[in-house]
């Protein structure tokens, strides 16, 4: 039996709300007839939904119905992961805000969900300061259900393996998204003066323009988390969005919305979670040792500079006293 001779209604209630989002725009490209059922409203709606449960907040939902093909465009834009280049300075239109849509997840276990709304008028004050979005209040705490035993490095390695994120960033501006998370974590880590677990996931790109000369700029998600010792149970206590240049100073304003404006209109890659976890990982780690040689040869260069300032020093002093014996 052909997939012609199924009637349309069982392929569209049995068949393809089964697949996934790739395999569902993968099967569109088999006939014009499948071309129309797959681009169903509702089967993508339910797809985003599913894989995102954030976006089921009316600040998400109405930013989506903007974009050229719904929810169909919005997980086309959210689901690859973007270019690890951006080739030029895209000149995109000023933002008044942007949306931030993030899910945190457990073992497939929902541990956060939250949508939120970001001001980023281009004013004299946000374009020169510092720029970053932090999800949660200084002392708000958000308790999950997920709970854990045992030694501390099998809870590094628990989190490590199974925690998964997604933060998507929407420029209702452009009517684009991007997502802006490594979806798995680059590392996970007990911070030594809080005892805090900090898990960090990132998006290192190479900016190919005039900003920071070319260097490495790292899309920077850092989650806070801590574990209850009597119970066990595993809470969040920050999360927060940063663009960080090789020095690990926040860029600004201004410098931070040319790279994620550009981010949005980039390139996508082709699979996300064939080996993205590893390949963003290795990225990371590669910004890490990157960043420490420039660190390493920063101070050569002061020492150097310290020693001929010590060295001409002495050499004025002992030129002075010569002059000064001879008379």
């Amino acid at each position: 039996m052909a997939i012609v001779d199924i009637h349309e209604d069982i392929i569209k209630t049995h068949i393809l709300t089964r697949l996934d989002g790739q395999t569902l725009a993968a099967a569109g490209c088999t006939s014009s007839q499948l071309q129309t059922l797959c681009t169903d409203h509702k089967l993508w709606s339910d797809i985003c939904s599913s894989s995102w449960p954030s976006i089921a907040d009316p600040l998400v939902s109405e930013a989506i119905s903007n974009f050229p093909s719904g929810y169909r465009s919005f997980y086309s834009d959210s689901f690859p992961s973007p270019s690890h280049h951006l080739s030029t300075a895209i000149s995109s239109p000023p933002t008044t805000h942007i949306i931030s849509s993030v899910d945190i997840r457990y073992h497939d276990e929902l541990v956060f969900s939250k949508a939120e709304s970001t001001n980023t008028t281009p004013s004299d004050w946000f374009q020169s300061s510092p720029f970053r979005i932090d999800l949660l209040g200084p002392k708000e705490v958000v308790p999950s259900a997920v709970k854990f035993s045992g030694e501390d490095q099998t809870l590094l390695s628990n989190l490590e393996k199974n925690m998964t994120l997604n933060w998507i960033m929407i420029d209702p501006s452009q009517n684009r998204g991007v997502n802006l998370s490594s979806i798995n974590p680059v590392s996970v880590q007990r911070n030594w003066l809080t005892g805090d677990l900090e898990v960090t996931f990132a998006v290192v790109i190479v900016p190919d323009f005039l900003l920071h000369n070319k260097d490495y700029v790292n899309c920077n998600i850092q989650i806070t988390c801590g574990v209850k010792e009597v119970c066990g149970v595993l809470n969040v206590s920050r999360i927060s969005l940063t663009v960080l240049d090789m020095d690990s100073k926040c860029l600004s304003g201004k410098e931070s919305m040319v790279i994620l404006q550009g981010l949005t209109v980039a390139q996508r890659r082709r699979r996300r979670y064939s080996g993205g976890g590893e390949e963003q990982k290795e990225r990371y780690d590669e910004f890490i040792r990157k960043r420490r040689e420039r660190k390493e040869n920063m101070e050569r260069k002061e020492r150097r500079v310290d020693m001929a300032c010590v060295a001409s020093g002495v050499a004025i002093f002992m030129a002075f006293w010569s002059f000064a014996l001879s008379w």
